[in-house]
This record gives C-alpha cells, sequence and structure tokens, in this order.
C-alpha cells in the first residue's frame, strides 16, 4: 500500500516526552493567602545558610507570577528527581542534563552575583556550577515584552556520564546570592538533550507536539525543538553557510537568540506559538537583523557547550527584509519566487512527476509553474500532465484513498484545459463530474457525503470535510470549463450542516464534520470551500463568514490537519482570492516564517508544520507550494483569481526548435508553419473554421511558408516571438479542410 494512504490519517505522537522534566515547585509559585512580601519559602525548598529571610515571593509582571526574592547571602536548595532515560534509537548514553533558572533582575538598583550549583544525593559534591553577574533593575510592571527584554537566564550543564548515573535518582539544585541586593528569580528547570542529535529524534507532524525540526535557511542550520523545552539542538550545519562561517556545530545547545534567552517551545498550535516558538524566534531575530539600522544583517546564537556559554555571530546572505506588503510591491519577494520556481524545475523527475505524494506534489508544481504564464516552463507542463494522465487515465479507476488524488489532478487538468483546450483533458473532467456523485454514502445525518474514496464513510459513517473542499474545488473550475459538475449540489446538505455557521451561534470555520467544529484544524477546509463557492460566486455570507474565522486564527494555519503542507498554501491562496484585503492583512505577519526559512539560491528549507505532509516530502512540498502562493502577483491561472487564455497549447517544435503562440486575427508579420505537403497558406490567409478552442497537433516534419497579414486566423499553438514575428506551429491539413469551416478549399500544392 502506498506510504501516503497508510499515514493519511494517523496521529502519532513524537518520540520525546512532550512535557519539560518535573522540578517541585520549580515555578516557585506560593500557596493560595499568603501575603505578598511575607516571609515564605517554595514547598520543598530548605533555607540552607545567609540572612534570616533568606526568599520572599515577589508579585512580578506576567508571565512570572509568584518569582521569588532571593536574599542577600541567602542560599535556596530543592531536590531534583532524574526520571529514566528515554527510550530511542540513539544511545542512552548520550543524553545530558541542563538546569536553568530566570532571572528578572535584582530588586534595587546595584550590583549582586547568582551561582547555580548541582549537587549530588548527599548534597555534598558539586556535579555542575555556574555564576551569573546581575547589574539592572527589575521590572517593576508594565507589558511582558518590555520585561522580556530586561530579563536573563543562568545555566549550569550535567555532562552525559553523570546524567546517565542519575536515571531514577534524585539530586539538589542550590542557588544563593553573594552581594547587598536581592536578586528576583523564577522557573526552576530540569530538562534534559543528547550530545549527539539525529532527525531519528524528530516527530511526526500528525504528532501535534514534536519533536519539531527547524529548517532555519537564513543562518544554514536545522534545529530539533522539544515541546517546554527552552533550548534546542543543531542537527546539521550546511557548509559554507552563515551557520558554518559563525563555528557552529552539531549538537551545540541553542540557548539564546540576540542575547535573548529562549522561551519555553509551546509546539501546539496557538498564538504563543506564532508569536515565541523557537523557529519564530529564529525567524524574528532575522527580520529584526535586516530592519534595524545597526548590526544589520547580523543574529547572535548563544549555544551551550561542555565547556561553557559561546556567542556566535552571523552574518546573513539574504538580499534583505520582505517589506510590510509582502508579498505584493516587494523587490526582495522576487528573489524568493525565483528561488522557489527555480528548485521546483531542478526536481522535476525523469517520469515528469515531483518526488513526494505523486498526484499532490505533481499538481502543486505543475500549477506553480502555470501560474508564471512563462512558455519557459511548457515542456515540464506537458511532461507532468501527460505522466498523470498515464499514471490516472481513468478518474474512476484511481485506486486507495481516491478523492485525495482525484480532486488534486482534477485541479490540475482543468487549469491545463483552460490553457490549452486539449480534448483528452476535458474528456477526462467530464467523467470524474459525472462519476463522483454516484460514489457518495448516506452519512449518519441523512446526507450524502464523500469519505477518503467511495468504498464507504469514515468515523461512523460521519465522514470529513478534508476531501470535499478539495473536490468543491473542482467542481467549481469544472464549471469555468463549461462541464455541467453537479457536485457542490450533491453534498451541499452536508457541507452546510459541517459548517459552524455564525447565524447559530458558531465561530465561521468549517468543521471536521457535523460533530467536531474545531478552531485549531480549520484552515485548508475553510478556505478550500470559501474559494470553491468564490470561483462558483456563491453564498458570498458563507464565504465572509470563513474568511473572518481565517484572519482571527491565522496562527493555526499550519495545523490543516493531514494537510499542514500544502493545507497552509492552499488556505492563504483561498484567502488572496476570495477577501485580498484580509491576505494582505495576514501574509506579512508571516514575514518572519519566510525570512528565516529562505536560503538565498536555494529556495525554502522546511519546519515540521504542526499536523499533516510526513508522506509529501519536505523541501519537496513546500517550495512548490509557495511557489504557487507567491504566483499571486501576477496571477496567470482561474484559482488565482486570474481570466483564463488558451496560452499554453501542446504543439511539437519546428524544424529550428521555436516554439509558438497563439496568433490573433489582424497579426501582421506571422510565419505560419504548416506540416509538409499539407500545401501552401497563400495570404492574406482566410480561414473561418480554425476556432480559438480548437487544439492543433502534429508530429510531421514541418516546413515554413510567411505570411504577412492573418486577417481573421486564429491559430490556438504556442509561440516565442522574435522581434517582429511569431513562429506558429500549424494546426495542420485535416484542421484546415474542418466541414463546419465555411470553406473546404485545398490550399494549393506547393
Amino acid at each position: 500500500m502506498k506510504r501516503w494512504l497508510i499515514v493519511l490519517c494517523c496521529l502519532c505522537a513524537g518520540v520525546l516526552q512532550a512535557e519539560r522534566l518535573k522540578v517541585i515547585n520549580g515555578d516557585f509559585s506560593k500557596p493560595d493567602n499568603s501575603e505578598h512580601l511575607s516571609d515564605w519559602q517554595g514547598d520543598g525548598f530548605q533555607r540552607i545558610e545567609g540572612a534570616q529571610s533568606s526568599s520572599k515571593r515577589w508579585l512580578a509582571p506576567e508571565p512570572w507570577q509568584g518569582a521569588l526574592l532571593v536574599m542577600p547571602d541567602g542560599v535556596q536548595r530543592t531536590k531534583l528527581s532524574f526520571p529514566a532515560l528515554p527510550e530511542t534509537e540513539l544511545a542512552a548514553t548520550g543524553w545530558y542534563g541542563v538546569v536553568s533558572l530566570d532571572v528578572l533582575g535584582l530588586e534595587s538598583t546595584g550590583k549582586a552575583k547568582l551561582t547555580l550549583r548541582v549537587l549530588d544525593a548527599e548534597g555534598k559534591a558539586t556535579l555542575g556550577e555556574s555564576t551569573l553577574r546581575i547589574e539592572h533593575v527589575a521590572p517593576k510592571g508594565g507589558n511582558t515584552e518590555s520585561a522580556y527584554s530586561d530579563y536573563r537566564r543562568i545555566w549550569t550543564r550535567i555532562d552525559a556520564t553523570t546524567f546517565g548515573e542519575l536515571a531514577g535518582n534524585s539530586a539538589y539544585a542550590e542557588f544563593g546570592v553573594d552581594g547587598k541586593r536581592a536578586i528576583i528569580v523564577d522557573n526552576l528547570r530540569l530538562e534534559r538533550f543528547h550530545e549527539q542529535p539525529t532527525r531519528k529524534l524528530v516527530g511526526k507532524p500528525n504528532g501535534v507536539l514534536g519533536p519539531d525540526l527547524i529548517g532555519a535557511g537564513a543562518m544554514g542550520f536545522d534545529g530539533l525543538t522539544e515541546h517546554l523545552n527552552t533550548a534546542f539542538s543543531v542537527l546539521n550545519v550546511r557548509s559554507d553557510s552563515p551557520a558554518a562561517q559563525g563555528k557552529l556545530q552539531v549538537g551545540d545547545l541553542v540557548v539564546a537568540v540576540n542575547d535573548l534567552p529562549l522561551w519555553e517551545a509551546d509546539i501546539s498550535p496557538t498564538l504563543e506559538w506564532f508569536e515565541r516558538s523557537h523557529e519564530a524566534l529564529c525567524g524574528r531575530a532575522v527580520l529584526d537583523a535586516f530592519e534595524r539600522k545597526k548590526d544589520k544583517g547580523r543574529v547572535t546564537l548563544t549555544v551551550l557547550r561542555a565547556d561553557g556559554l559561546h556567542e556566535l555571530e552571523f552574518k546573513l546572505r539574504l538580499p534583505g527584509a520582505f517589506g510590510e506588503s509582502f508579498p505584493f510591491e516587494d523587490d526582495v519577494t522576487e528573489s524568493l519566487y525565483g528561488d522557489v520556481l527555480d528548485w521546483t524545475v531542478k526536481h522535476q523527475k525523469g517520469d515528469g512527476t515531483w518526488p513526494g505524494q505523486v498526484e499532490v506534489n505533481t499538481t502543486i508544481a505543475t500549477l506553480a509553474l502555470m501560474a508564471t504564464r512563462d512558455l519557459k516552463y511548457k515542456s515540464a507542463i506537458d511532461k507532468s500532465v501527460n505522466a498523470l494522465l498515464t499514471r490516472n487515465p481513468d478518474p474512476t479507476k484511481i485506486g486507495g484513498f481516491t478523492y485525495w488524488p482525484l480532486a488534486f489532478q482534477g485541479i490540475l487538468f482543468c487549469e491545463y484545459y483552460l490553457a490549452t483546450g486539449k480534448s483528452e483533458i476535458l474528456d477526462w473532467i467530464k467523467a470524474a463530474c459525472e462519476w463522483l456523485p454516484t460514489t457518495t454514502h448516506e452519512c449518519k445525518w441523512g446526507m450524502q457525503a464523500f469519505g477518503h474514496g467511495p468504498d464507504g464513510l469514515p468515523y461512523d459513517d460521519k465522514a470529513l470535510m478534508a476531501p470535499a473542499a478539495h473536490l468543491l474545488v473542482f467542481d467549481a473550475l469544472a464549471r469555468k470549463c463549461k462541464v455541467e459538475s453537479r457536485i457542490w449540489e450533491h453534498i451541499e446538505k452536508y457541507v452546510i450542516h459541517s459548517w459552524s455557521d455564525p447565524k447559530d451561534g458558531g465561530h465561521g470555520g468549517m468543521g471536521y464534520n457535523a460533530s467536531y467544529k474545531d478552531k485549531d484544524e480549520f484552515w485548508s477546509r475553510s478556505g478550500l470551500t470559501a474559494l470553491s463557492l468564490n470561483l462558483r460566486d456563491d453564498r458570498k455570507d458563507m464565504q465572509k463568514a470563513l474568511v473572518n474565522f481565517m484572519e482571527e486564527r491565522h496562527f493555526c494555519m499550519l495545523n490543516s490537519h493531514a494537510y499542514g503542507e500544502p493545507g497552509a498554501a492552499l488556505g492563504l491562496i483561498s484567502l488572496a482570492v476570495t477577501d485580498a484585503k484580509r491576505f494582505e492583512k495576514v501574509m506579512p505577519q508571516w514575514r518572519w516564517r519566510f525570512m528565516n526559512a529562505w536560503e538565498p539560491g536555494y529556495g525554502l528549507r522546511y519546519s515540521t508544520p504542526h499536523m499533516g505532509s510526513p508522506y509529501m516530502g519536505e523541501d519537496e512540498i513546500i517550495n512548490p507550494a509557495y511557489a504557487l502562493v507567491l504566483g499571486l502577483r501576477d496571477p496567470g491561472l482561474a484559482m488565482l483569481g486570474g481570466e483564463p487564455k488558451k496560452w499554453l497549447v501542446s504543439t511539437e517544435s519546428s524544424d529550428d526548435g521555436a516554439w509558438c503562440s497563439g496568433v490573433e486575427p489582424g497579426e501582421t508579420g506571422a510565419r505560419v508553419v504548416l506540416p509538409k505537403g499539407a500545401g501552401v497558406l497563400e495570404g492574406p490567409a482566410q480561414n473561418r473554421g480554425i476556432a480559438n478552442d480548437v487544439v492543433a497537433e502534429t508530429h510531421q516534419p514541418v516546413v515554413h511558408f510567411l505570411v504577412y497579414e492573418l486577417v481573421s486566423l486564429k491559430v490556438a499553438a504556442a509561440c516565442a516571438r522574435v522581434k517582429r514575428q511569431v513562429e506558429t506551429m500549424a494546426v495542420g491539413e485535416a484542421l484546415l479542410r474542418r466541414e463546419d469551416a465555411g470553406d473546404t478549399t485545398t490550399p494549393a500544392a506547393g
């Protein structure tokens, strides 16, 4: 069975525990009803030495409620419990530990030194130690961002051998203040990492909580981030990259970016992830590097190695930052667009398809090339369409989870037909549209619905909207091909029933089905439904509600259930076409992600979405997907909001290798190419029978005849203009003799 069919609906947990190792009272929370700044020590803490009151609770700004005020010469100690080492494919002996403590600042202006130690089970032998000198005042209030900009962190590393010996046992964390000023601390943590991390530790995207891959293309490395951890490991460093030039090493533990300690990595699809995930912090640092005036184009990473902290500076090679209008009216975006298009062209396989899930990746890559309406991609486009037609010549015979590949291939075929008018493609579209309504089943609510394929409905006959939403876009495009498709009408009741209608108190997004109208995985199915309605010019109220909800919760973009990528890209396209103003608000907010992922001269590097696409590849899916999104800059596809135009015709090249393009009536200085033996077409040309929707194909050798004026001849072919001449592939003798032409005279033999 195909790999993508097996994993499509799997919800797989990551290979690591999705939570930070427990520390007793590590957040220094205080029992209820306690008085502010009263003498207090946290549960599980001991006063070791120093001032009579060695600690007090301090009411800190968010997110540090319940911080600890450690008095001058005061020392605190708490027990650390070490769990068993995780079972992974990596060597168990390679795990090391990191104990860290957030330092908010001093109680009052002055200086002090904080020491953090890890002691053995008897509290005697020191297993690790670090110090931090503090010379700033604690934040007195205000928002989280202002507080975050001031705070620091102290780290102590426990080597792998010691950490392994402590597994299943306990030790102590001890911290104390030297000086005349109290220090405010919070969030005592114990975390574990591997000395030689590999991609074997990366969780499946459908696991939601990772561990996740960070593809830092701009800096030149890949990282591994785990849920709730405050640091991430470096998996690989690309040669001759900014990271390599900055001496970053595989196995380095990144603990801070631009001197700011990393937040806890909330990998779940939340606003917190969008703002402060490790991927977001890297991307925002790259963006900031080009927007700030000082040290432009530079990013600093702080890494914790066995011998302590190291600050590494990277000089980035991006041409600049995306503007606030991203992706429109932006010179920098043009360079990114060129890179992702080049990546797409270079990775087409010899059989015409693209790596990853064949129908999905090949469709998206081909659409991205077609969106340019650039004839230099003609050969690649024709080759891929022919490959899919050979692979699935009969839409009713596609096996497995039929509706997914059929929908994608159908969307491509509609756009290809609109660009060529090719009859066999139209036959395929018609066959699919006629067959699909006959394959549905009655769901538990008494309505016709699609499952994954025609064999039945999943989830106790509740079915699902995801494949249906893709089929609805196919249905809408088929209508633009003048096909009488009735897919929408056939499942309309089910679609409306699955929708969270605001009139009924709903949120406006498209549910998984009527029993699960979620707020987290809605992005792709909501967007595609809105796009299909827009293409049909139908249900404006529903379109508006869907895109309103998409704008409101756009931070869930990468959580499109089984289609994290390309679901995110398809949702963005849908938002742009359905409501351009909302797209223009949402897209620039994601500049950081593109800035982080973009490696100039290569394209985009893949980072794990919250859900979806493990079976579609990594760079293989995001480069074509976002090449398609960037096609919105000058849309050449109906699904992108462009006007259909027959600009792409399947022809052979002429003797001199020239390709041809459509020739409008009255155009002068054109060269008409006929098959040898077809006769001479004398000018001024008069042939009313060659219509705009006729596709000419000939595989015979050709000879050129110059025509100085084309009065009513409209040739459906392809061409490259050279100065004032147009090389046009002939329609052929058979078309010249069409019975409906009104002129059946055969041109004189020449």
